[in-house]
């Protein structure tokens, strides 16, 4: 029973990249794609930037901070690297998006919300961190 265990364990963690961290029901969310720092962007326009290739590349910045009612625009090569939403909290305001190079999200409430690249998960992935 301990091996079973274990190697769940063991599985659970090797998946884990998307969300570690618990949802714990008051708006805000532990570690979300290996998000622990957010880049502050409270008092302007946010901005995340993704390669305009074929090429994968990490977004810059990857982990944003922003205020309740705040827009995160995404500017990525969609065909190449569609976007989508990956952990945190629910429901993520963040759409499946396969097409275009830009898209404008507006967060209406306080969480923290994950993104992906569909195609690149691996290497392509953070959050927008969301407060009053």
């Amino acid at each position: 029973m301990r091996t079973i265990t274990l190697l769940a364990l063991a599985f659970a963690f090797a998946c884990g990249n998307s969300s570690s961290g618990s949802d714990a029901g008051d708006g805000s969310v532990g570690e979300v794609n290996n998000c622990t720092t957010f880049t502050d962007d409270t008092s302007g326009t946010a901005t995340v930037t993704g390669p305009t290739g074929a090429s994968p590349s990490q977004y810059s910045p990857n982990c944003v901070h922003i205020k309740v009612g705040q827009s995160v625009t995404f500017n990525v090569d969609f065909t190449d690297h569609p976007l989508e939403p990956s952990g945190g909290n629910t429901p993520n305001p963040i759409p499946e998006t396969e097409t275009g190079t830009s898209v404008s999200v507006t967060f209406p409430n306080a969480g923290t919300f994950g993104f992906q690249c569909e195609a690149h998960p691996s290497i392509m992935f953070g959050a927008v961190e969301v407060t009053q």
